[in-house]
């Protein structure tokens, strides 16, 4: 470990899953069948549960929580919180009330909504946004969780790039579980906020509103910033650098896949038009 380590203390023993029983030659078919399926509703009620007290651990316990997510940590978390945090985005764009549905940031004034919404856009490249700034009849389930699961896996290939490069202890697996847990107060807290608060306030109200969506964004932003220094064992500058060049890394996926896009359209486009020519003339 480096100086200045940060690991706690306290562990938690862990605790296997209920077991899939082996087939049995002398049981019937229909036995053998619910067997199984009894014991896989066990293993996912067992797994459900765990989950949920782990989300609930890093609420309360970030350092103790990350640090035992790198020891007991499951790759099938990841796509129960991304679908848990697709589910909640949905929530907040059907759950919220008609006259904030167009409500956006003035952003043309510097005030402290405007510099909260540009602060938080940049450090957590948008997946925290807690209020959609256009028409939800516009939007789709696949859009919306293209909109959290592309800036996630960008933001988890670039952060394992650059924390190898730091030597970080933490490898792949512990960036996307520690990642997505990262999402718990967006997952519990953005569709209750959404349906409660905006269906009974109004707009001159809204600060009770937008007061918890940066609470929500500075809890992400928080808890991501733990997780990089718990998992490798940073010391705060490292962290902060392994933070700033991780977006910036992401940034440039984004820059190449624009490109390559751009440049496979253009190839298509020419080939088509050359076709078309050569089979009308």
């Amino acid at each position: 470990m480096s100086i200045g380590s940060t690991a706690p203390a306290r562990t938690i023993p862990a605790v296997a899953a209920p077991p899939i029983p082996r087939r049995r030659a002398g049981a019937r078919p229909r036995q053998r069948a619910g067997e199984r399926w009894r014991v896989a509703a066990r293993r996912t009620a067992w797994y459900t549960t765990k989950w949920f007290r782990q989300m609930l651990n890093v609420l309360a316990h970030p350092e103790d929580a990350f640090w035992e997510l790198k020891r007991t940590g499951d790759w099938l978390a990841v796509p129960f919180l991304l679908a848990l945090a697709i589910l909640s985005r949905m929530g907040v764009m059907s759950f919220m009330g008609f006259h904030y549905v167009f409500q956006g940031v003035e952003t043309t004034k510097w005030n402290f909504e405007s510099l909260m919404e540009n602060f938080t856009r940049t450090f957590s490249l948008g997946m925290t946004q807690f209020i959609y700034g256009g028409n939800p009849e516009d939007t789709s389930l696949i859009q919306e969780g293209i909109r959290i699961l592309v800036p996630f896996a960008t933001w988890c290939l670039a952060h394992y790039a650059i924390a190898m490069i730091f030597y970080g202890e933490g490898g792949i697996k512990d960036i996307a579980v520690s990642a997505a847990f990262s999402l718990t107060p967006f997952i519990l807290f953005a569709w209750p906020a959404s349906l409660i608060l905006t269906n009974i306030t109004t707009l001159t109200e809204k600060s009770m509103y937008f007061n918890i969506s940066w609470i929500v964004r500075i809890w992400i932003i928080y808890l991501f910033w733990t997780h990089i220094r718990v998992i490798h064992d940073f010391t705060a500058k490292r962290t902060l650098g392994t933070y700033v060049i991780s977006l910036l890394g992401v940034t440039i996926i984004w820059a190449l896949l624009a490109l390559v896009y751009a440049l496979t359209s253009n190839t298509y486009e020419f080939f088509y038009e050359l076709f078309y020519e050569l089979t009308t003339r």
